[in-house]
């Protein structure tokens, strides 16, 4: 163990979650001043934030001289990675349904699933422009989240925890660090990352809960996207 390991540790527990409201606050205030939300600069500084965090955690575990199997990056394969590949596509394909009945709602049904997230509905894609930017972000999310508080922080602590609860405090920081999104939205990142996590295990592979989190991100800024489309279109048409 490292002070540079604690160092992280504290990054993710304390210190992102805390950025994350506050930069949230200042998006809000902005646009309550008559500022329209930059979703695109939104989701650019989001991914850059993400990366750099990754590339300075990989650095360090170069240095340490520590093997990337600790984090998870190994050859998937094996009765768990294959149980959990099942359940990963049975869950895909829920999501996937959520999506087409979305582009089938309608109108009432638009309006009630609009106000359903009405928590989230600035960070999501509104214009199709939007949309390819999320997905990029979605593929940031799905590797970097992943290698971090799947492969680093249950690395951690399991160094000082049994596996179990390693898992349940490693999915609470997952959640704390989408707090910028609201209890609701923490508490849901929350359960999402205990899912992976159990995915890791029983995988024994990060590649499984790297794919299914891409997906699930991928698939939400689709849905998301359909539930807002009239809106989307209207924004598109507007003047800037």
């Amino acid at each position: 163990m490292n002070p540079v390991d604690h160092l992280f540790i504290l990054l993710l527990f304390a210190v992102q979650p805390v950025y994350g409201v506050i930069e949230t606050r200042r998006y809000e205030a902005r646009a309550r001043a008559g500022e329209p939300f930059d979703r695109l600069r939104f989701y650019r500084e989001t991914a850059i934030m993400e990366w750099v965090f990754l590339a300075a955690l990989a650095i360090a575990w170069l240095a340490f001289d520590r093997p990337i199997a600790d984090l998870g990056i190994t050859a998937p394969g094996g009765t768990g990675f294959h149980v959990g590949a099942v359940l990963l596509v049975a869950a895909v394909g829920l999501f996937v349904y959520s999506w087409q009945a979305a582009k089938r709602a309608s109108g009432p049904e638009r309006a009630r699933q609009r106000r359903s997230i009405e928590n989230v509905v600035q960070f999501v894609p509104h214009t199709r422009q939007e949309l390819g930017s999320f997905m990029g972000v979605s593929i940031t999310a799905g590797i970097v989240e992943e290698i971090v508080y799947r492969g680093f922080v249950l690395w951690y602590l399991e160094l000082y925890m049994p596996l179990s609860l390693a898992i349940a405090v490693s999915s609470f920081a997952f959640g704390l660090a989408h707090s910028y999104q609201g209890p609701s939205g923490a508490l849901r990142c929350g359960l999402v990352g205990l899912v992976f996590g159990l995915f890791y295990v029983m995988s024994g592979s990060i590649w499984l809960p790297i794919i299914g989190h891409i997906l699930l991100d991928a698939l939400q800024g689709l849905t998301t996207r359909e539930i807002l489309r009239e809106e989307g279109n209207a924004a598109q048409a507007q003047p800037t």
